[in-house]
Order: C-alpha cells, then sequence, then structure tokens
C-alpha cells in the first residue's frame, strides 16, 4: 500500500531530556533504547549460556552430528533459534522506529551490514564477542566521522569488515577453525 514512501508512526515515547552530561543531552528515548539492548544482549547471553535450549544450541553450532547422536533434535533447535532471532529482530525494530521515528522498506540494511560486521569483528559465533565487536564498531565509526566528517561514518563499517576479513578472520574474541575443531 505504500511502497517506497518513508513512513512516520505515531510517536510512541516522548523524546523529553532527562538530564544534561558534558553539554550532552541524554533524552529518554536513548536511555530505553540502551537500556533494552543491554537487557536484550545479556538476557541472551544467559539464555545461551544456561538453558537446555541454548545447550542444544551451542552443540549444533559446533558439530551438528555428534550433537543428533546425542539426542540433540537439530530440526527443533534450528526452528526455534530462526524464532528467538526474529523475535530480537523485532524488538531492535521497534527500538530501531522509537529512536528514528520513521519506517521504510530497507530501514535494516545498513543494521544488519553493521551488526554483520560486528559479529565478524568480535568473532562469528561468540555471543560477547559481537557485543565486543558493536561497541568498538561504534567507536570507530564516530572517531571516523570525526576526523573524516560526518558523510564518512557509515563507510567505516565497510572497510573495518574488509579489513578483519583480511588480517583476522576469526575476529578478536573467535577462534581459528584448527584449534576450535582440535
Amino acid at each position: 500500500r505504500y511502497g517506497r514512501a518513508q513512513i512516520t508512526p505515531a510517536r510512541v515515547l516522548e523524546k523529553s531530556t532527562l538530564f544534561t552530561f558534558a553539554g550532552a543531552q541524554v533524552r529518554v528515548d536513548k536511555v530505553l533504547v540502551f537500556v533494552a539492548a543491554i537487557v536484550l544482549m545479556v538476557a541472551l547471553d544467559q539464555f545461551v549460556r544456561r538453558s537446555r535450549l541454548g545447550r542444544g544450541i551451542r552443540a549444533t553450532a559446533q558439530d551438528a552430528e555428534t550433537a543428533q547422536l546425542m539426542g540433540v533434535d537439530i530440526d527443533r533447535v534450528v526452528a526455534l533459534t530462526f524464532l528467538l532471532g526474529g523475535l530480537l529482530a523485532g524488538a531492535a525494530g521497534f527500538l530501531f522506529t522509537i529512536f528514528f521515528e520513521a519506517a521504510r522498506f530497507n530501514i535494516g540494511f545498513l543494521p544488519g551490514v553493521k551488526a554483520f560486521t560486528a559479529a565478524v569483528l568480535g568473532g562469528i559465533g561468540n555471543i560477547r564477542g559481537a557485543l565486543l565487536g558493536g561497541l568498538l564498531l561504534g567507536l570507530l565509526e564516530n572517531y571516523g566521522a570525526t576526523v573524516f566528517g560526518g558523510e564518512w561514518k557509515d563507510v567505516f563499517a565497510f572497510v573495518v569488515l574488509v579489513l578483519v576479513l583480511l588480517l583476522r578472520p576469526s575476529g578478536l574474541l573467535g577462534e581459528t577453525l584448527g584449534r576450535a575443531r582440535a
């Protein structure tokens, strides 16, 4: 119905300033997005580390055939992993919409590229590495935008992705394939 047109959804949260810190205004929506992101990240990490499904996810990721021989229902684990990923993507989209107050057909492309870059930077398959990669990528983008100008900010995600794939394909916290399988 809307095609390629940008849609402005109804405002869910008033963007009022909570306080000022070092000359920067800290708004309600920024605090909500930050706190929700941390809560979701910690919840995902604890879920994967402590739950039975999390054990199944880790076993399937490490060696699906052996996991199946140990009694893990691979199809169920894969389906529930995709469900969990979809739920987290929906939460991220909701928070993105609260912050930017806009929706369009390609709204997730750039955040998707940056999320993939953060995962590669931290080490594919390492949740804590992805968090570290995201924080480092954000710092690099902001410092790069300060030095080279704001219009180059999004280019840094691609540059970091290429450099990491060339110099350290396993990421910062990832293991090389030889050590992981040995």
